[in-house]
Order: C-alpha cells, then structure tokens, then sequence
C-alpha cells in the first residue's frame, strides 16, 4: 500500500483566526521544482478570483501573473474571471501552479498548409482497410473472391497442364533427323595418319625382333639335344658293355662250383 505523504505548508506568514475576528478561507497552492507549498488565506465577505490569487502570488514570490496558471487536483485549468471559492462554506481549496512556458519554433501553420496540399493532391485507391455493412474488411472479402475464382479455374489449369505433357512426350518419341557433321581440319588428319604409319612400322619393327629371337633360342635348343643324344649313346653303350663283363663272371663262378 502506497502512503500518502502531506505537503509541508510555509505557515511563517499565517495569521491566526484569534488575531481577527473576520472568518477567512484559505487555498493551498502547490508549486514547482520541488518547492514547499503556499498557504494564503482571503475574507469570505470578497468574492476571490484566480486574478486575485496570481496578485498574492507576484507580492509573495515575484512570479509574473502574466506566466502563472492554476489548475485544480483532477488537471481543470482555471481562467483568471473564474472565482476561487465555490461558496462561503469553502474553509480551504488546493490548486497546483505552474508556469507558462513557451513552444513551437514558429511557421507550423505553413507547415501545416502545405502538408494539407500535398495530402489533398495524392488521392489514395487502395480501400481494403475499410468495412463492409457487414463488418468485414475490405481486403479479407476481395481475398475470399480471388481464392473463389482460383478454385473455379483450376480444372481448365489441370486440362492446359496434361495438354503440355502429352505434347512434350510425343515431340520426345519423334525420331530426330541425323545431323551431317563436316571436318575440315586438315592438319589433324594429317597427324593422325603419321600417327598410324609410326604405329604400324613400331609393331612390325618389335615382331620380327621377337621372331629373331625365337629361331636362335630354337636353333641353341636343337644343339643342345643333339649334344645330349649322343652321350647318351655313349653312356648307354659302356653300361652295356659292363653289364656282360659282370655277367660272365657270374657264369664262370657258377661253373667252378658245380666241377666241385
């Protein structure tokens, strides 16, 4: 809860109602920038006026009266014929003072003129923020029309679609005719022919090197054979030869033990 705190009241200049018998009636005047509030206090018997408040504010604080302005608690403001005090039952009243300051670098109703012009001659079309009878936008009603629409043509969209289709797959299927290419790079022809003949005479130059080779390795082969075969011969011959040495040896042993 928020606590209310009492402004503190200049009382050093407050006469005392034992002072005079008079019956007064006081206002309160709030003032600015955080200064102490202003008790003042007028006869009933004289009807008060701001005009006579702002006098008693230029004795006491030397604020012209031309820069005061009085408002009361709920922000009315209070023109100088208006008078202060309701009734004479009043006892007190609290105004809040504030000074007149002034504004605007001048020139603002030319400003405004022109301004007012160039609105006059830029007509605008575009209505869609406004209401039907209905309540609805502008713009929501012409969106649901569009979208209407929209659905009314769309089978004509779905035919035109299979049409292009169709007719791309049967310009597809047609067989395109052979385009006849002309070359005339003579210089590369040209390298491409010496290009087979080195080829040629490469492949012939390694076949016969490889047939060379294989006559001499047949030739060294055959001499080699040669060369076996006839020490065979040789070799075959003597075991011969020492197979019937052994033989009769053999025999004549035999003989000598049957003489026994």
């Amino acid at each position: 809860m928020h606590q209310e705190i009492s402004p503190q009241i200049d009382f050093s200049s407050v006469e005392t109602f034992e002072e005079c018998d008079i019956k007064r009636q006081s206002v309160i005047v709030n003032l600015f920038s955080g200064r102490k509030p202003v008790c003042l206090h007028f006869p009933t018997t004289t009807h008060t006026k701001v005009f006579d408040l702002k006098q008693s504010i230029f004795n006491r604080l030397l604020i012209d009266p031309e820069e005061q302005q009085y408002y009361t608690l709920a922000g009315k403001w209070l023109s100088d014929s208006i008078q202060v005090f309701d009734s004479e039952d009043v006892e007190f009243v609290t105004l809040n003072l504030k000074l007149r300051l002034l504004g605007g670098k001048g020139g603002f109703g030319s400003m405004l003129r022109a301004q007012g012009g160039k609105m006059a001659s830029q007509k605008t079309t575009n209505f869609e923020a406004c209401r039907d009878l209905n309540g609805r936008r502008l713009r929501t009603v012409n969106e649901a029309k569009r979208l209407a629409d929209h659905l009314e043509q769309e089978p004509e969209r779905q035919r035109v679609r299979k049409e292009k289709l169709l007719r791309k797959i049967e310009e597809g299927m047609v067989e395109q005719p052979t385009k006849k290419i002309r070359f005339d790079d003579t210089e590369y022809l040209k390298d491409c022919e010496e290009m087979k003949e080195k080829i040629q005479v490469a492949v012939s130059e390694a076949l016969s090197k490889k047939s060379n080779s294989n006559s001499s390795s047949s030739s060294s082969a055959a001499s080699n054979s040669k060369a076996l075969s006839l020490w065979d011969v040789v070799e075959s011959g003597s075991d011969s030869s020492e197979d019937d040495a052994s033989d009769s040896s053999k025999d004549d042993a035999s003989d000598a033990d049957s003489g026994d």
